[in-house]
């Protein structure tokens, strides 16, 4: 973590500015970070204000147009989509400049939206799949985009220093995106998609304030200079250079390992609910989700800098592993709607707060390449492969339930516990590598 700012003049040349003392309790920013850090807080509060808008909508979709036992189907689909979608972004990345990266990737979004706002009213069960396969692309992708350009705009230090912070805009997105739903619940389908496209052309120009920003740090030019220098861009593979890092292998592992886990157990909720719940789908998902933001806003503003300053990044990532074998452990004791409600509720608020801001940290020691090609395969591709390993573990559950009915649940949630042991032994050793390297980043 940061050193505490210098107290010395800032007049004299070369010395630190000091830190904002209005904000200080809250977070060590110095006057030329202020409006960028707050910049990039609304971005990323609006995109995810965008995305939960949106959310609840793939929930409708999968209980009414795609049925809860297809959800293997979905899963697999969107698994092969982004393994072709990853692969060809990593090709594009080594090529393209960031700014009309960012560009084309939110002009992308905005089409998308606008056309499943034409065609979901009278949609079948084939763009209901077509729906979910988007949607879950868009999720990962509207978040890794933003960090890969925090982690390429921000030093080290910086990062250490302001992340925590920007972070709060991730939860407290979530939470205005589900209460914005929550009260519009009467608007049609349409109209909300339309709402979310209006607030991604607000983050399409928060970015361009951003990356403006970027280009204008003394290291950003110095790093276009060399670039400019080189006779042609890399041939970049991503999936080669997650796979040839030991470092990048390990972050890897731990997302794919958290995404099966928290594959299984959404499928568990949707199941409980399909069979125990009533009312209005969209509504049920709307007030999960609301809460699950709230008690991870409560989460990232109380306790993850805290944690983060104190212990570091190998104990902050240790909370989601644990609150899911404890609250596995749970269910296999009371298997009812309520305790997999709650459980995923405590398990996605500690994946949007401390788990998903400290994992951000973990791109800080590397590449410029590697924040946007190799974090882009570890945050889609191969998220999706824990979709895909999901999917399989599902059917075997749904082959359980048809012989013991009330058994296929718990014998999944069971693996899930013992996944979550394996998980703490990669995050212990992920913990012994990123402090490596961010030693010998500060040493260079």
């Amino acid at each position: 973590m940061a050193e505490s700012p210098d107290n010395s003049s800032s007049s004299n040349p070369g010395s630190p500015e000091k830190g904002v003392k209005l904000l200080s309790p809250i977070v060590d920013v110095r006057p030329s970070e202020l409006v960028p850090m707050l910049v990039s807080a609304l971005w990323i509060f609006l995109a995810i204000t965008a995305y939960y808008i949106i959310k609840p909508i793939r929930g409708q979709v999968l209980q009414e147009l795609i049925g809860v036992d297809n959800k293997p189907i979905a899963l697999i689909s969107t698994t092969i989509f982004i393994g072709f979608f990853a692969y060809g972004y990593g090709k594009i990345v080594g090529r393209v400049e960031r700014k009309p990266l960012v560009l084309w990737t939110y002009a992308a979004f905005l089409a998308c939206v606008g056309a499943f706002a034409v065609a979901l009213p009278n949609a079948g069960r084939i763009t209901g799949y077509v729906f979910f396969v988007w949607v879950s692309t868009f999720s990962v992708m509207i978040v890794s985009q933003f960090w890969a350009v925090a982690a390429d705009v921000w030093t080290k230090d910086e990062g250490a220093r302001l992340f925590g912070f920007i972070g709060l805009g991730t939860v407290s997105g979530g939470i205005a995106g589900t209460a914005l739903t929550k009260l519009a619940k009467q608007l049609p389908t349409w109209q909300m998609l339309l709402v979310s496209a209006g607030i991604l052309t607000v983050c399409l120009l928060l970015s361009l304030y951003i990356l403006a920003f970027g280009a204008r740090k003394p290291e950003a030019v110095a790093e276009v200079s060399q670039e400019k220098a080189a006779e042609k861009p890399p041939e970049v593979n991503a999936i080669s250079m997650v796979l040839g890092s030991p470092y990048l292998r390990l972050i890897a592992a731990m997302t794919l390992v958290l995404n099966l886990v928290n594959s299984n157990n959404e499928w568990i909720l949707d199941k409980m609910f399909s069979t125990q719940g009533g009312g209005d789908s969209r509504t049920f998902y709307a007030d999960f989700y609301f809460w699950q933001n709230l008690l991870a806003a409560l989460i990232q503003f109380l306790l993850t800098g805290r944690i983060q300053r104190r212990f570091g990044a190998r104990v902050a990532l240790l909370f989601l592993p644990l609150v899911g074998a404890l609250g596995g452990s749970a269910f296999l004791l009371v298997p009812t709607l309520a305790v997999i409600r709650a459980l995923k509720i405590a398990e996605n608020a500690t994946d949007y707060s401390i788990q998903s801001n400290t994992r951000e940290f973990l791109y800080l020691p590397t590449t410029k390449i590697e924040k946007y090609a190799a974090k882009n395969v570890n945050d889609t591709f191969v998220v999706r492969i824990g979709d895909l390993l999901a999917a399989g573990s599902i059917e075997v559950a749904k082959i359980v339930l048809s012989y013991l009915p009330g058994s296929g649940l718990r014998v999944l949630v069971a693996a899930d516990v013992v996944l979550a042991i394996v998980w703490i032994a990669i995050v212990l050793r992920i913990g012994v590598v990123n402090a490596k390297l961010m030693e010998q980043r500060a040493k260079a």
